[in-house]
């Protein structure tokens, strides 16, 4: 489901421009996280045990995603000026 929605989110991404992208790979990621949680790739370790847990990694991997694009875009554009900025 989480990689559905995942893909689902970026595919609307691409048309609405570069405001969704954060929540699907942080989709993605939960994605990732639940596969490997149900195949034991971590060992006896268990990451998500109820579905709060899930919410609460989705929400908190979602501002690292949308703090980290923020601070990679922020960093290819200083050479640029903006008519923006004041």
């Amino acid at each position: 489901m989480w990689l559905i929605l995942g893909l689902l989110v970026i595919i609307i991404d691409v048309f609405l421009g570069f405001v969704l992208l954060p929540f699907g790979i942080a989709a993605l990621v939960i994605a990732g996280l639940i596969f490997s949680d149900q195949n034991l790739i971590f060992g006896d370790f268990i990451i998500f045990e109820t579905w709060r847990d899930i919410l609460i990694y989705y929400a908190v991997l979602s501002l690292i995603s949308v703090g980290m694009i923020k601070l990679i875009f922020q960093k290819s554009n200083k050479g640029k000026s903006d008519i923006n900025k004041y």
